[in-house]
């Protein structure tokens, strides 16, 4: 058997790239419709993605992580077929829970219109018909992470994005004429297609590279009995966990309506409201590709080598992916406080999204390591410790946008303050969870150079605020966001936080920087 491994930050990188790539285009797609159906239509999208992000949670059963940790756990010693097992076990139980979520929702679809707006109704009958092909994809996903190759989710990635933006913009802008809910109706089919053609690259990848990776022939180590088992002790915590997370996404809108009525502000005005909180954490979210390609590289990276109890190189990777999650929060920190109401109204057209932007800011380096700390729970075996915080974290934001909005009249600036303050309670209890379990050992050394070059990188963003003041948003926004950034990576060159070399082995952007580089003064290699 021979297999593409790639390295763990070589992988996180290759993801990262693809996300980036991805996330661009689907950025067009939401300045498309917001600007073709408004706060109003971004508001009506936002309230039927709950109900089907908890059915697609449900479906997939957490299958993607378990996959991936199983698989890197087998094959690191040598159990192929145990492996292979696994796999075979985690694509039967995906096309059957698929199935039965669908029929389940039409069984249920008489009484949508009690707890749905009907105008939603339409878009989410058509998103149920895509989850069998999610479920698939999930687990086809799991197995390149489980086998360290990232490249095929990657690409597939790009294709599903591309496809769903080639398909979504004409039918949005066709259908939505007729009314805001045939232009959500338009983005669930573009959606359905795009994720359609994502499965289908990695399947055929895997029928015509890489299905022999698992050989049927292996002999096995030990029994097969048990495959299950070691699937569900990732696989159930990490559904619950999502679950939750979901189940208290979709509780939001209910509690965010009655707690603006109790405050005096009528249903129509708190959508609107809505909606753009919805665009700023859209934005607010977007650098979180970076540090959910850590999260997906990471679990797989520390079975590994937990299953060859090589604890010191546990540690290291857990090192790892919090200074990569710090590295690019900090920057994101700097750069919505400088440019966020910016970002907002030029892709947008929305300046409460803006101000909401920079007003959740600093909650961003909270938000970025929380993901990567849950996936060291899950490759540290812990799944069911990040269940707990998930369902802390969720109250806490329930009962703080009450809070906020009915009792203190902050508006949406109270829901805003709800959502960091549940973010920073996850992220504090998923760090001491960690710590009891692993060494942590986070630099504080790296930690202060990474908060200077970001402290560094805002000066130049400043400065484009105050003389570019009478320019468009969408040249401040770009001339900021390339300030931003120039500096930012010049400053931790010289800071040393990363070497030419290491900058180098990046995938497809690391040579030609490493060039620039090496024509730095005083930089070297």
């Amino acid at each position: 058997m021979s297999r593409r491994r790639q390295s763990f930050l070589h992988g996180a990188a290759v993801l990262a790239f693809a996300g980036i790539v991805t996330r661009v285009m689907a950025l067009a797609v939401q300045m498309v419709m917001a600007r073709t159906m408004g706060a109003q239509g971004f508001g009506l999208f936002q309230t039927i993605s709950p109900p089907y992000l908890l059915l697609v949670t449900l479906a997939t059963f957490g299958l993607s992580p378990a996959v991936s940790k199983v698989l890197a756990e087998h094959l690191a010693v040598g159990d192929v077929a145990r492996a292979r097992k696994a796999w075979l076990t985690a694509n039967a139980w995906s096309a059957m829970s698929g199935l039965a979520v669908v029929f389940l929702a039409f069984a249920l679809s008489p009484h949508l219109p009690r707890f749905m707006d009907p105008r939603a109704i339409p878009a989410f009958l058509a998103m149920v018909f895509r989850i069998p092909i999610v479920c698939l994809s999930s687990v086809m996903s799991g197995f390149y992470m489980g086998v360290q190759n990232q490249t095929p989710p990657a690409l597939a990635w790009i294709v599903e994005t591309t496809v769903r933006a080639a398909a979504s913009v004409p039918l949005m802008i066709w259908m939505s004429p007729w009314g805001v809910r045939y232009g959500a109706l338009a983005l669930v089919i573009g959606g359905g297609l795009g994720e359609l053609a994502g499965y289908l690259t990695m399947l055929c990848t895997y029928w015509l590279r890489d299905r022999r990776l698992l050989s049927a022939d292996a002999p096995a180590r030990r029994s097969n009995r048990g495959v299950f088992r070691d699937l569900a002790q990732v696989a159930v915590p990490t559904m619950l966990a999502n679950a939750l997370g979901v189940v208290a996404f979709a509780v939001e809108p209910t509690v965010m309506y009655r707690a603006f009525l109790d405050a005096g502000v009528p249903r129509r005005e708190a959508t609107a409201m809505y909606g753009a909180f919805g665009m700023a954490m859209e934005l607010l979210f977007m650098p979180t590709v970076l540090s959910g390609a850590i999260s997906s590289v990471i679990v797989p990276a520390i079975s590994e080598a937990k299953a060859l109890c090589d604890h010191r190189l546990v540690a290291r990777r857990i090192a790892q992916a919090m200074h990569a999650a710090m590295f690019v929060a900090l920057f994101a920190v700097a750069f919505f406080v400088a440019s966020g109401e910016d970002a907002a109204t030029a892709l947008y057209r929305n300046p409460t999204a803006g101000q909401l932007l920079t007003y959740l800011a600093p909650s961003c380096l909270f938000f970025y390591l929380s993901d990567p700390l849950f996936a060291v729970l899950q490759g540290l075996n812990r799944a069911f410790v990040s269940t707990v915080i998930t369902f802390v974290s969720s109250a806490v934001r329930l009962a703080c946008m009450y809070e906020f909005v009915a009792m203190g009249h902050q508006g949406i600036h109270g829901l805003a303050s709800a959502v960091a303050t549940s973010g920073i309670v996850a992220a504090v209890l998923a760090m001491l969870a960690v710590r009891r379990y692993h060494e942590l050992d986070i630099d504080l050394k790296i930690s202060v150079k990474m908060a200077v070059a970001a402290a560094v990188a805002w000066i130049p963003m400043s400065a484009v605020q105050n003389r570019a003041a009478d320019q468009s948003a969408w040249t401040q926004f770009a001339l900021c966001a390339i300030a931003g950034m120039v500096t930012y990576i010049v400053s931790a060159m010289y800071l040393r936080l990363a070497s030419v070399d290491e900058i180098a082995r990046i995938p497809l952007v690391g040579q030609p920087l490493a060039r620039v580089m090496r024509r730095l003064p005083f930089l070297g290699a």
